[in-house]
């Protein structure tokens, strides 16, 4: 009987010796994809969208878009690392970051939407990348103007569902 304890305590002592390790690694993995700008930033528009769909108020709305171009200028920085073609498009958006929430509506749209105020690009990768900034920047300026009905809302929504849709193809880009 005493060697049947022994081999049990020694086998029990090894699986939770061994499985220490796996488990440290898969913690270090998961601490590392949160705190990654890809892995924030969604969690960041998502949550953006969330707040939207309930009518939060637009001082929080306006917080949170902030937020959200500020995350973004960090991934357009990390974006222009790996495709340097989109350098010269992304640095002239990143200059203009600051204002675009200030301008009006329309001019964001013709001017940064539709890239009437950025240099031409070759790549349509870095079109993703642009929307990132310009869909957050969107709302950001919605929010300042103020939701004066549902389809202020309903707007702000969907520049964050575009937004996401081109979030997709960036994080494949990236990967």
């Amino acid at each position: 009987m005493y060697k049947f304890v022994m081999a049990v305590g020694a086998l029990t002592l090894m699986t939770a010796c061994s499985k220490q390790p796996e488990l440290e690694q898969q913690t270090e993995s998961v601490t590392t994809e949160a705190t990654s700008s890809l892995a924030q930033y969604k969690v960041q528009a998502e949550a953006l969208l969330a707040d939207i769909r309930i009518e939060k108020d637009a001082a929080a709305l306006e917080t949170q878009s902030a937020e959200l171009v500020t995350l973004s200028r960090t991934l357009l920085n990390e974006f222009v690392t790996k495709y340097p073609q989109c350098q010269t498009y992304l640095d002239a958006l990143d200059k203009a970051a600051d204002i675009i929430p200030t301008l009006p509506l329309e001019e964001i749209e013709t001017g940064y939407h539709a890239d009437g105020k950025l240099p031409k690009f070759d790549d349509p990768v870095c079109y993703h990348a642009k929307d990132l900034l310009v869909h957050p920047a969107t709302v950001q300026a919605i929010a300042i103007k103020g939701f004066s009905d549902a389809e202020d809302y309903k707007s702000a929504e969907m520049e964050i569902v575009e937004v996401i849709a081109h979030f997709d193809q960036v994080e494949r880009a990236l990967k």
